[in-house]
């Protein structure tokens, strides 16, 4: 009898056929995989803005993913998602902005302010140059505030958060920044930014948000608001690289 013939026959068939199913199954997901990666890619090179969010309606908490590509080179892009100082002159909704030093950090967390106001007052005139804090190469931690408009009856938020970055990939264009909260009016404010270099000279970007903004705002508000905001982060993006890959140019 042959091998194949013996295989088939009890108690080896239903081996055979799990191990058919198994790799047929894997053969369709990768299919599936494959073929979403291809969709993916296409509404990128369209210039789509690819949002997604989580969390219920009921809930505050809210979670967000945006992919998009932007038309400037990973270094670029990483200089304007670092550029601290100059958010409030870009990014949507800022007030204020700019990377706060150690020893201001410690008298506000010591005398826990409530309003944006004291916070400026206690943080001085002069901001901190965030790249002071910086490590060509390495990976390295900056403290942000930030003063956000929120539209009524929402209050406006501040908070400062905690953030790491990381170039110890750069050589290979690759960049990461992630951050979480330290103190602010509002109850969560976490997430990353991942750049990585797309084609010849585009970078795609990822960014991520977990966030709660605290206060009476209902939860489909919170998801509205965060769906809403994430396309207009990443057009702010594009334009300011747009803007610093102009001014490099002889």
């Amino acid at each position: 009898m042959k091998f194949w013939q013996i295989f088939l026959r009890k108690p080896y068939q239903g081996t055979w056929i799990f191990l058919v199913s198994v790799g047929v199954v894997v053969t369709l997901w990768a299919a599936v995989g494959a073929a979403s990666q291809d969709d993916m890619a296409a509404r990128l090179a369209k210039g789509e803005i690819i949002v997604s969010t989580q969390g219920t309606d009921e809930s505050c908490i809210k979670s967000g993913e945006m992919t998009a590509l932007v038309d400037a080179p990973p270094e670029i892009v990483w200089q304007v998602i670092t550029d601290l100082n100059n958010f409030k002159s870009f990014m949507p909704r800022t007030m204020a902005s700019r990377a706060v030093p150690a020893d201001k950090l410690d008298a506000i967390l010591r005398l826990k302010p409530t309003e944006a106001g004291e916070v400026e007052r206690l943080l001085g005139p002069t901001p901190l140059d965030p790249a002071s804090c910086r490590i060509p190469g390495g990976k390295y931690t900056v403290y942000f505030y930030s003063h956000l408009k929120f539209p009524f009856p929402a209050s406006n938020r501040w908070y400062i958060i905690k953030g790491v970055n990381d170039e110890t990939q750069a050589a290979q264009q690759l960049y990461r920044s992630s951050w979480s909260l330290v103190i602010g009016n509002l109850k969560e404010n976490s997430g990353e930014w991942i750049l990585e270099p797309y084609g010849s000279r585009e970078t795609k970007a990822i960014y991520r948000l977990h966030t709660d903004p605290g206060g009476c705002i209902p939860g489909f508000l919170v998801k509205q608001g965060t769906h809403n905001t994430m396309p207009q982060i990443i057009k702010a993006v594009r334009k300011r690289a747009a803007s610093l890959l102009g001014s490099k140019q002889p």
